[in-house]
């Protein structure tokens, strides 16, 4: 049986991160010779949010490529990057709280080292935090933890990047390295065009594919009908009746971000159209689910805060909507994919307007302020009508890049 290792954030309690597997290993199973996925984190264990799969350790994968040929899909995500100590933070502010995680994540030794140094100010104690990780989990060569370069491995082995994007621009002295290093890639599959153009200006000259993020199959995957009923069961467990229109409304945490504003939006348009307001958690990594109950607290009941945890109850609650507004880039993606009118929440990240430019949206679907929500809804109607056809064309070239992917590199 052929083997493909998987690699991305599959061990984190994020939402989006969790379905690229998923996705793949659906994609996967429909083709005509078998093929074992396996998984691989920086973290190894079990999938959080009842995802349903196993990961092992990066560290592990990477001794294996030094003793035998490996084939490597990196992806998906923002995975593209060399902030490691951003990334080690953040594990660390995850991790944070949970004991077994966090002995997992740094080892016994610097675990109780790390506990007995709380007393440390905070901002140190984040760092020393992140150095240790590093150490244990991002000794690996390469620019980035997950820029692998197929040289550092046995010969014959091959690394390719599926439904990636770069969220930020490389530095000056990052750049020749990882144009280098994708040069020497099997397939580069980009999730938008902003992505393939930052490693073009860094001097990438190879084909770049470009197509919209992975997850825009998952409609393929489960049947609407089916976890929309499954969603309303859910929602009524919540007292949210499942005969009036729904809004699905979810954001993390974000400096300016206004309770009050976004309350007296939802407020507003609750009050017109008479529909129920649910607040879903989809970055528990984020502190999505502390700012949405907050905002359940303000609205005195007005919306219901929906305590989820499983990533295919979110899918489920999602399909049963008539509309989707958040700051998540895979809320959005899961609303599209279903054929659900959907608003980009105002995060100042570029990767929202790459995915409504890649699949053909107005990029006046993301908001520049939480003001604009009730502005922005009333042009969402007309909208509806072209959203399944936008859909089909997006799956379409999902499935034509993916297909070439896999192609090179089951040979």
């Amino acid at each position: 049986m052929e083997t493909i290792n998987q690699i991305g954030t599959f061990d984190v309690e994020n939402y989006g991160d969790l379905l690229y597997p998923l996705v793949l290993n659906n994609f996967i199973k429909r083709l005509e010779r078998p093929v074992d996925l396996r998984l691989y984190s920086l973290i190894g264990g079990a999938a959080p949010q009842h995802a349903g799969y196993e990961i092992s350790p990066l560290q592990n994968l990477i001794d294996v490529g030094q003793k035998r040929s490996v084939r490597i899909v990196v992806g998906g995500g923002d995975l593209l990057r060399t902030d490691s100590d951003v990334i080690a933070a953040h594990y660390g502010k995850i991790y944070r709280g949970h004991f077994e995680r966090l002995r997992s994540a740094v080892g016994v030794v610097d675990f109780l080292t790390y506990q007995l140094r709380e007393r440390v100010a905070i901002g140190r104690r984040r760092n020393d935090y992140a150095q240790r990780f590093k150490r244990r989990h991002m000794s690996h060569s390469g620019s980035g933890p997950f820029l692998l370069d197929p040289a550092d491995l046995f010969p014959g082995s091959s690394v390719s990047y599926l439904s990636c994007g770069a969220p930020h621009e490389f530095t000056g002295e990052e750049k020749g390295e990882v144009a280098s290093l994708f040069e020497r890639a099997q397939f580069v599959y980009l999730r938008d065009e902003q992505s393939a153009e930052k490693l073009q200006r860094d001097g990438v000259r190879r084909r770049l594919h470009v197509a919209p993020d992975l997850t825009v199959l998952l409609s393929e995957q489960f049947d609407q009908a089916t976890v929309a009923r499954k969603g309303r069961e859910t929602l009524a467990r919540f007292g949210v009746d499942p005969q009036r229109p729904l809004l699905c409304f979810q954001s993390k945490p974000y400096p300016g971000f206004s309770e009050e504003e976004i309350v007296a939006q939802l407020e507003h348009y609750r009050r017109k159209t008479e529909s129920e307001i649910v607040l879903l958690p989809l970055g528990y990594c984020h502190d999505d689910h502390k700012f949405l109950q907050l905002l359940a607290k303000r609205s005195a009941g007005s919306f219901k805060y929906l305590d989820l945890y499983s990533v295919f109850d979110i899918i489920s609650v999602i399909a049963a909507s008539d509309l989707f507004i958040g700051t998540s880039l895979h809320g959005n993606i899961t609303a599209f994919s279903f054929g659900i009118p959907h608003l980009m929440g105002p995060l100042p990240i570029d990767k929202a307007e790459g995915f409504l430019r890649v699949v053909g949206l107005p990029t006046e679907f993301k908001l520049r302020s939480w003001k604009e929500m009730g502005e922005k809804i009333e042009m969402l109607g007309a909208c509806k009508e072209v959203l399944p056809a936008l859909v089909r064309k997006a799956q379409a070239r999902v499935h034509s890049v993916t297909d070439m992917l896999l192609e090179n590199i089951i040979k």
